[in-house]
């Protein structure tokens, strides 16, 4: 009686239900640990990860305040010159802004440590011209040179010098130099500058003793830049050598 062919068709199929059964249970053992142990700790890493903040060009205080509220450390790794970043301001940061970081990492830094400075040299029993080599060989620029004339004989002496000597400034500042001259001073009738080019008179002027103490700079409709304008003392006056002449040149802008 049990052994119709409806019978034999039912224990046929218990073999293959659980083995789907046990497919199925093992697909879900799978599937859970693949969730534990691959993706939720990616899930969770990225949650622990922030996006890197740009705190180049910050001053020191502030690129540590933007760190501190993305629960990411700041460390100064060095420090270096820079003719553009003030001192105490961040030059360069690693990793790069735009990059990813896990909280709690550090970002580290490079500090501007302000432009290279220098120290005025002495300039004790030197000529004008030693002066001036010296002071360009010691990464520092010529500014005016203002004469002044006593009288008597003898050689030339410098008397100072600004700033002086020992005093730390910014590689390539302007040293304006006093020198005393003996005799008197050569006199000239002062020429017509108008419409010439500035560096040109500039330099010969320098070079037969006068100072071109204050320039000024204005636009000059049709003129070229760099071409004189006006000129104190007025053309044809009395000049000595020594004296101050002020221009007034066109620029551009």
């Amino acid at each position: 009686m049990g052994d119709g062919p409806i019978d034999r068709l039912k224990s046929r199929q218990y073999p293959a239900i659980v083995l789907y059964l046990l497919l199925m249970a093992g697909a879900f053992l799978v599937g859970i640990i693949i969730f534990n142990y691959l993706i939720l700790p990616s899930l969770a890493g990225k949650r622990d990860t922030v996006i890197v903040p740009g705190i180049e060009g910050m001053s020191m205080k502030q690129a540590a305040e933007v760190c501190r509220k993305e629960r990411l450390e700041f460390a100064v790794a060095a420090h270096r010159n820079s003719d553009e970043i003030p001192e105490g301001y961040v030059l360069t940061q690693d990793p790069r802004q735009g990059e990813t970081l896990k909280r709690g990492r550090t970002i580290k830094v490079v500090l501007s440590a302000g432009r290279p400075m220098e120290i005025v040299p002495s300039f004790a029993a030197k000529t004008l011209r030693e002066t001036e080599v010296l002071i360009e060989s010691s990464g520092l620029t010529k500014g005016r040179t203002v004469r002044m004339y006593v009288p008597g004989e003898g050689q030339q002496a410098l008397l100072a010098t600004s700033p002086s000597t020992g005093t730390r400034v910014p590689r390539g500042s302007a040293i304006d130099i006093l020198v005393a001259m003996r005799g008197e001073p050569k006199v000239y009738l002062m020429p017509d500058l108008v419409g010439r080019d500035f560096p040109f008179v500039k330099d010969k002027l320098e070079k037969l003793g006068f100072n071109v103490a204050h320039v000024a700079a204005k636009r000059g409709e049709g003129k070229f830049p760099n071409a004189i304008l006006s000129q104190t003392p007025a053309a044809g006056a009395r000049i000595k050598e020594g004296d101050t002449i002020e221009l007034v040149v066109s620029t551009l802008e």
